[in-house]
């Protein structure tokens, strides 16, 4: 597994904002989960023990990528919540142009695991840079994991020792 992302890797289109957070504080990553749940909540498409584990899996992803933003980025940052007829995107940006890190060198307790996580609870991620920001975004299905979509896109091992 390599150190980084591949980079330009750039979201399928077709997806629609639904909503946006600025992101400066832990406060605010703290309001974007519980405002997050609500969202996806309205969504309403999927029976409730997919839209559990929907919520579940955005929320820890989210809380992931906010907090690597927040952490390694440079302001300002923001999330947003995308969505199409069969899945949600988030997307957070930082102004920083430096790849977000696949760290799995570091001992256990060290961190620098999220983005692990992160390829593994999502049907895609990836980064790329435009002209203002530093983008991390993953992709979910509404109906559940996309294990079609994982396995053509090569699923993501867990980190050496795990």
């Amino acid at each position: 597994m390599p150190d980084a992302l591949m980079a330009d890797a750039r979201p399928p289109d077709g997806f629609a904002e639904v909503t946006a957070w600025d992101l400066s504080t832990s406060d605010d990553l703290a309001r974007i989960r519980r405002e997050l749940h609500t969202e996806l909540l309205a969504r309403g498409q999927v029976e409730s023990a997919l839209l559990q584990d929907l919520q579940d899996r955005v929320v820890l992803v989210v809380s992931e990528l906010a907090t690597n933003a927040l952490r390694h980025g440079a302001p300002p940052s923001t999330v947003r919540l995308l969505c199409d007829a069969v899945a949600c995107l988030v997307d957070v940006t930082d102004t920083a142009d430096r790849a977000p890190e696949m760290s799995g060198g570091r001992p256990l307790g060290e961190g620098g695991y999220g983005m692990y996580l992160t390829a593994r609870l999502a049907d895609g991620v990836g980064w790329y840079l435009d002209t203002d920001a530093k983008h991390v975004w993953a992709r979910f299905a509404f109906d559940g994991p996309d294990t079609d979509h994982r396995a053509a896109q090569g699923a993501v091992p867990g980190p050496p020792g795990l």
